[in-house]
């Protein structure tokens, strides 16, 4: 369990959500680019909630490991969807964008 410090305040998450928030950050941080994240998350009285995160060059994230207080969790499709969205940023500037990476066809393609 990680606690991220984020612009004043903080949130409470699972371990593998916390990294790939910083891997992330730091992705858009390469590209000059921002996002705006959700997050699972330890709310108030520890009940489970989702926090919205903008991440990007200008983000100043501190990640800390929590006592643990309640048992590990992590959202899956969260943790794809962080994972295909960092693959898609880091490909080299020169390689051709696939329709699949937006849900939709290419322009200008006819069936």
């Amino acid at each position: 369990m990680k606690r991220i410090f984020y612009a004043g305040g903080s949130v409470v998450t699972g371990d593998r959500t916390a990294d790939a928030v910083l891997r992330y950050a730091q992705a858009l941080a390469q590209r000059e680019a921002s996002d705006i994240i959700d997050i699972p998350i330890f709310a108030a009285g520890g009940i489970s909630g989702r926090a919205q995160l903008l991440v990007g060059p200008a983000s100043q994230l501190l990640i800390a490991t929590e006592i643990p207080r309640h048992s590990e969790f992590d959202d899956d499709v969260f943790l794809q969807t962080i994972e295909d969205k960092m693959e898609w940023l880091l490909r080299s500037k020169g390689q051709p964008i696939d329709a699949d990476d937006f849900g939709g066809e290419e322009e200008g393609t006819a069936d």
